[in-house]
């Protein structure tokens, strides 16, 4: 007998046909999963960043309101400093003018 007839081809043998058909059903597998967890994926992520956009925008809101009311702020305390400095007399507590000894 030669060396060529004792070896038997790799694919006839009943085992490594049904491991290649398990290897291939599993690869075919992986590969109709692999898009579904992506979009999956990916949704989640465009969920995650318009929440975080949502919160930026809301941030930059208060932000803007502080700056606002800092501004306020600023604006009559320089009114306040500016009216000292005129002698306006603007922070005395006002007082009622009585006309006294007139006709009754």
């Amino acid at each position: 007998m030669s060396a060529v007839e004792n070896t038997k081809p790799a694919v006839t043998s009943n085992r490594n046909i049904v491991r290649l058909f398990v290897i291939a059903v599993l690869v075919a597998g992986c590969y109709m999963i692999l898009p579904l967890y992506m979009q999956n994926r990916t949704n989640a992520l465009y969920e995650q960043s318009h929440k975080l956009s949502v919160q930026i925008n809301q941030l930059q809101r208060d932000v803007l309101t502080q700056e606002l009311e800092i501004n306020k702020l600023s604006s009559l305390e320089y009114l306040l400093n500016a009216s000292e400095g005129w002698e306006l007399g603007l922070n005395d507590v006002p007082t009622k003018v009585r006309i006294v000894g007139g006709s009754r």
